[in-house]
């Protein structure tokens, strides 16, 4: 059932940064901004070029109390030596949260991404969550922040952008996006279920997802709320999880926060195989499944 004045479209290869998605993504950080417990800072360190200034490497952080969160892990772009670059942030970023009276980072390195790095800065593994996309795992590891003089190595131009400028976000989040789907290590098919007013063609709700191998992953849903409860999203959802069958794939996984939809995603099947716990209301993450 779909709410009067919409209707579900499916597309493919929808750009992570093209007006549509920014839609979906501004419509999901909104709610989850109003649903989560006010935040301390929010910002972004950058390693760019020490000539150009173009970046290089960087990661965005969100800090609640003295806790400080990376759910991204660090980005790279290809051509840099990605250890030099990611020891660089993580020096700068430490020396800024210790500023800031922060005692924890605690960092998510998603599937089939390098924990080596972050060993090597002094990080310890505090859950490993799997099997995720693609047979990976999902690793959450934590460093408490030191107080002293942070000693930050040179090669780049480091840098703290609070907010980021919007053109700036879009490029981190372009980056993090062709990245992600580079150490995933096989094809990736990007396939979008939106929810577009009948009228204006606009997106009000969208499920971004995005086929590799025999999975499925549902990464980033949104819906209006004013169409929540009115059956759009199941239906919605209900025709991403189809398009994935159609392409082949025999598992379907999503995540979802506390705060979000953890009893929407058993109503069409999934089950839940994992859950990291966090030490802000409504944060935790639910780790779900299904077979196609």
């Amino acid at each position: 059932m779909v709410a009067p004045g919409v209707r579900i479209s499916i597309e493919y290869d929808v750009p992570v940064t093209g007006p549509d998605a920014d839609i979906v993504l501004g419509g999901l950080m909104a709610y989850n901004a109003a649903a989560l417990p006010p935040v301390q800072g929010r910002f972004v360190v950058v390693a760019g070029d020490p000539e150009t200034g173009a970046p290089q490497a960087g990661l965005s952080l969100t800090q609640w109390g003295r806790d400080a969160y990376c759910f991204w892990g660090i980005w790279t772009v290809p051509g840099i030596d990605p250890g030099a670059a990611i020891a660089a942030v993580l020096a700068r970023t430490e020396a800024e949260l210790a500023r800031r009276d922060a005692d924890r980072l605690i960092m998510v390195v998603r599937a089939h991404d390098d924990t080596a790095p972050y060993l090597a800065a002094g990080y310890a593994v505090r859950q490993v969550i799997g099997p995720h996309i693609r047979g990976g795992v999902f690793t959450v590891l934590e460093k408490r922040i030191g107080k002293g003089e942070a000693v930050v190595p040179g090669g780049y131009a480091l840098a703290i952008h609070e907010p980021p400028a919007k053109h700036l976000a879009k490029e981190i989040w372009r980056i993090t996006d062709a990245r992600r789907q580079a150490v995933l290590g096989a094809p990736v098919k990007l396939v979008a279920a939106y929810v577009r007013d009948v009228i204006t063609n606009t997106p009000r709700g969208g499920a971004l997802c995005y086929a590799v191998d025999s999975d499925f992953m549902v990464d980033m849903v949104w819906l209006d709320d004013s169409l929540r409860g009115t059956g759009t999203g199941f239906a919605m959802l209900a025709a991403a999880l189809d398009e994935g069958r159609k392409l082949g794939c025999t598992r379907a996984a999503v995540e979802t926060m506390d705060c979000q939809a953890p009893q929407f995603y058993p109503l069409h099947g999934f089950q839940r195989f994992g859950y990291a716990e966090y030490d802000v209301p409504g944060l935790n993450m639910n780790f779900y499944d299904m077979k196609l």
